[in-house]
């Protein structure tokens, strides 16, 4: 006989929690959830410009496939057109006249041949235009973002670049930032970022610049990739889960990657913006109050 105390999770009806759901993806390698990362900074000239930080509540959490699979029927039901229309009985052509008598014939009772029990009538329940678009919380589809973007990072298919036409002159002898030039062919942007995203999965790729305005990419960058069929352009602001997971790879720039991130971790449920900005100039006196008591009391101690 084995005795169990009051909090033994073996009296309990339900099974011990582990942290992991059988819908949550397990990578053959240790993960620390929830901790700020750090993605390397390139150029197209595949040097390194730097580090940049990643938030972890943003870029490093468990992996959802239940989550994923809403969102991606969220975004891909709220595009579909819904134009499909089929006519009934009333809508199709003909049928104006009883098509036999209705007794002596042997045959069965019919009132018209447009009826859906004839070729050629109508349906029955013909389907409708109509919006197949449903309702998903928008925590659920930040957290399906979040999820897609933590997925690519964890799978090696996440790069940073400082910008997406803009090379150095291989020609120039200058160290300077000046002696640049900008990519004009499609075919060259292609060969780079094949050599930039070397070694991960996939042969498609997914930009995301800071908008048609912006100056690492731009209008430019949409010209060039007008014909293109494995890549695709789009700001922060029009990125989705479906495009995240449709694409192999993901390719963001500095100030794209900044946008997003502030996004991802600002919070989403402010009913009242004025009084939550009160609170947090509250949050903030308080912290700087005791800031400065802590600093207070170590030269207190060190005297």
């Amino acid at each position: 006989m084995v005795l169990r105390e009051a909090g033994d999770e073996a009296l309990s009806p339900h099974p011990p929690s582990t942290g992991e759901g059988p819908l949550t993806v397990r990578y053959p390698f240790p993960i620390d959830y929830y901790a700020n990362r750090e993605a390397v900074v390139y150029n197209l000239d595949e040097q390194p410009m730097g580090l940049v930080s990643l938030p972890g509540a943003a870029f490093n959490v468990p992996v959802r496939i239940d989550i994923l699979h809403r969102v991606a029927r969220y975004w891909r039901a709220k595009w579909q057109q819904g134009t499909h229309k089929g006519k009934s009985r009333g809508e199709v052509r003909g049928g104006g006249r009883k098509p036999r008598p209705q007794k002596k014939t042997g045959m069965s009772r019919q009132g018209s041949i447009r009826s859906p029990l004839w070729k050629g009538g109508g349906c029955a329940h013909p389907p409708r235009p109509r919006s197949h678009a449903h309702e998903l919380p928008r925590a659920t589809r930040l957290l399906g973002m979040r999820c897609a973007l933590s997925a690519k990072i964890n799978e090696g298919r996440f790069f940073v670049v400082d910008d997406l036409l803009t090379v150095r002159d291989p020609s120039s002898t200058s160290d300077s930032s000046a002696a640049s030039s900008s990519i004009r062919q499609y075919r060259d942007l292609k060969d780079r970022l094949t050599r930039l995203t070397a070694g991960s999965f996939g042969s498609s790729w997914l930009l995301v610049d800071s908008g048609e305005a912006g100056t690492d990419g731009g209008v430019r960058l949409r010209k060039l990739l007008k014909q293109a069929v494995v890549m695709e352009a789009m700001a922060p602001e029009q990125l989705t889960v479906y495009h995240v997971l449709k694409y192999n790879r993901i390719v963001l720039t500095r100030s794209a990657l900044k946008r997003l991130s502030d996004m991802l971790t600002r919070p989403h449920r402010v009913p009242k913006p004025a009084k939550h900005a009160w609170w947090q100039q509250r949050k903030q006196a308080l912290e700087a109050t005791v800031a400065e008591l802590n600093a207070a009391a170590e030269a207190t101690a060190s005297a």
